[in-house]
């Protein structure tokens, strides 16, 4: 039998075979170390469905316009990114791997493994797509970009007139999609569908 230890107090136990919605509490510190909860596969595909929709206006619509000296500029994500190639090439590529190419691959394989446990399928690779799943959120940083605009915003609202973009309003709600499909996301669960279902 596996087992398990408790994140609380550091017990050693059985991993408790449960049915979905029980919960298991440690004997020694009496909190909750192991549930079983619904698979909410048609929850994670539509939010990944909305948010592969949404990421085309986030990545392409301008985030923000600088105007100074009688010149108006408007950038998005990615020219951003290309602008910094030149400056900081390493920024660049850290940006385009955690704010454009992590949280994109992240949807499409939530998408893909849920849609597989939605319509009964199990394709043979699914087990990569859930390897990768499980590394690509560490990897989808878009509050790190979100910040890191702030920022720049608050330095250069003393210099020029800011205005914002409609693209921001659209990155915002990707960031909000992506914070929910982690949070609600159980790589557990879908390995026990592709082991078992």
């Amino acid at each position: 039998m596996n087992t398990i230890i408790c994140s609380h107090c550091d017990l050693v136990l059985d991993s408790p075979s449960l049915s979905p919605g029980q919960v298991a509490k440690c004997p020694r510190c009496n909190r909750t170390f192991a549930k079983a909860s619904f698979i909410k596969a048609d929850k994670m595909f539509a939010i990944a469905i909305t948010a592969l929709m949404v990421c085309i206006p986030a990545y392409t619509f301008p985030l923000i316009s600088l105007h100074l000296l009688g010149i108006t500029e408007e950038t998005n994500l990615l020219r951003g990114i290309v602008m910094m190639i030149d400056v900081a090439p390493v920024v660049s590529f850290v940006v385009l791997c955690c704010a454009v190419v992590a949280p994109l691959l992240l949807t499409i394989c939530i998408a893909y493994s849920s849609g597989c446990i939605i319509f009964k399928k199990r394709p043979p690779f699914l087990e990569y797509i859930l390897k990768l799943t499980n590394g690509l959120i560490h990897w989808s940083m878009l509050e790190v970009y979100l910040i890191s605009l702030i920022v720049a915003v608050f330095k250069l609202i003393h210099y020029a007139d800011l205005f914002i973009g409609n693209g921001l309003y659209f990155f915002i709600a990707l960031l909000f999609l992506n914070l929910s499909m982690i949070n609600e996301y159980d790589n557990k669960q879908y390995w026990e569908y592709f082991r078992n279902g």
